[in-house]
């Protein structure tokens, strides 16, 4: 009997073992925070990525509102609307905007000509006339980069021989107002613009004294430079 109840306990002892090492699993299982847990561990990974997918759609909703058509649309509708032509028409406008970007200088009257002239591109007088109108030239500031090339070549230009070069018909036929305004944003030297010219003559071979300098840079038929400018340039030259 003593024999038989030892071994009841001992299997009773075993099994209430157990049952603690169970329950002390349970409990530290219960008592681990719940972001620990498994069946919270892949719910929430699941959420986190909802949210950033979310996150990034409404990113991308807004950049596409930012450069949605209407938007694109609103910004070309301010520019200026392309002019329909010809195609002849079309092509002297892309001549004339060409000319217009050189730098040389052009005035309405000259880039005509030079649009219809046979040396030059040969249109129709009325495709060159249509291709002016609608360049969408800035003439004042064609006749400044004319008069500033004038006076960056060296020979030599007055205030007075630059105007009658930019209003000639053999020169560039800027209106006088366009010339004027060319001659005064020129930002000019003339009298660096008078030495220029008098070096010139003092190379040329032709052999200027004082005085006869003087008067060719004076002159209506030479350069116009006053008296004071031509004075100063024949100090420069030497001849005093």
């Amino acid at each position: 009997m003593t024999e038989n109840n030892t071994q009841i306990d001992k299997k009773s002892v075993k099994s209430n073992a157990k049952a603690q090492a169970a329950a002390d699993k349970a409990y530290r299982k219960a008592s681990r925070p719940w972001f620990k847990k498994k069946r919270f561990i892949f719910p929430l990974i699941l959420v986190v990525i909802i949210i950033i997918s979310s996150v990034a759609a409404n990113s991308g909703k807004k950049d596409t509102a930012a450069t949605s058509p209407a938007a694109t649309s609103s910004t070309q509708a301010a520019g200026p609307a392309a002019p329909s032509g010809t195609a002849a028409q079309l092509q002297a406008l892309a001549a004339a905007k060409g000319y217009l970007d050189s730098g040389m200088g052009f005035s309405q009257a000259s880039l005509t000509k030079q649009l219809t002239s046979s040396a030059g591109n040969g249109f129709a007088q009325a495709d060159a006339q249509w291709a002016v109108d609608h360049a969408g030239a800035d003439w004042n500031g064609q006749a400044l980069k004319a008069a500033k090339g004038y006076l960056t070549s060296g020979m030599g230009f007055s205030q007075a021989s630059l105007t009658k070069q930019l209003t000639s018909s053999a020169g560039n036929e800027f209106t006088a107002p366009q010339a004027e305004s060319a001659v005064a944003n020129s930002g000019a030297d003339w009298n660096a613009e008078a030495v220029k010219a008098a070096k010139g003559y003092m190379t040329s071979g032709m052999g200027f004294s004082r005085q006869s300098l003087i008067a060719q840079l004076t002159s209506p038929a030479g350069n116009q430079f006053t008296d004071a400018q031509a004075g100063y340039a024949a100090d420069q030259v030497g001849l005093k």
